[in-house]
């Protein structure tokens, strides 16, 4: 359960352009099993945005029904700055526990004029010239670059993690109407096959995400929005 929230965690995140209004999104994580679509958590994503800086966060955790079996939460905290129409992530920071016991504790800092990130545990990591984001903020550059790259069909981006950094690519694969509380949405289909992932993402509400849905070894999962506050 804690890689199916991990995973979740750091693959949730899409976000409007950081010059519109921040915004809150609260969301259902299910999972598909033998006894049908069980919901086993949810999970809080909150972005806010001071001038051209930006505070992007997340809180997952499983449902009070799983905490008996397993009970886990996770946090991360994504900061950095748009300039120029660009995301540059200046420190990324996550904590998971598993029943109470903080398992993971650590802190990413991006130094990307130096072409490097630098992690709490000592790690250095050499990254190529350019822009280099973490597992949370590179949705905040898929969504910005939705928005003012409209003509693009694929994006690529340099994500760093506490074992390395890796190459994702995004491809959009059309559009779909997905209905959230009896309200239809008008959504972009996003395809990352590293990640085994697809995105849902609302035209209307600048690629916020709207519904993603994931692959992990044998079982589907799919994270559904409740509602959002702005």
């Amino acid at each position: 359960m804690n890689k199916v929230i991990f995973l979740f965690l750091g693959l949730l995140f899409s976000a409007q352009s950081l010059s519109i209004t921040p915004y809150k999104g609260n969301y259902e994580l299910y999972a598909e099993t033998v006894m049908g679509n069980l919901k086993i958590g949810t999970a809080i994503l909150n972005l806010e945005v001071n001038d051209n800086q930006f505070e992007f966060t997340t809180e997952a955790s499983t449902a009070s029904v799983w905490k008996a079996l397993y009970d886990y939460s996770r946090s991360e905290k994504s900061i950095g700055d748009e300039i120029d129409g660009q995301i540059i992530n200046t420190s990324f920071r996550v904590i998971e526990k598993i029943k109470g016991e903080v398992k993971k504790n650590y802190e990413i800092t991006i130094e990307t004029d130096k072409n490097y990130a630098v992690s709490s545990s000592g790690d250095e990591f050499e990254i190529k010239p350019g822009l280099l984001v973490d597992t949370l903020s590179v949705y905040l550059a898929l969504s910005n670059d939705m928005v003012n790259k409209p003509n693009e069909s694929e994006f690529t981006y340099q994500v760093v993690d506490e074992v390395g950094v890796n190459y994702l690519q995004f491809k959009l694969d059309g559009s779909e109407k997905i209905l959230i509380n009896g309200r239809e949405i008008e959504t972009m289909k996003v395809i990352c096959d590293e990640l085994q992932l697809i995105l849902n993402l609302s035209v209307e509400e600048n690629f916020q995400p709207i519904k993603i849905h994931k692959i992990n070894g044998k079982t589907a999962f799919t994270m559904t929005l409740i509602g959002f506050e702005t």
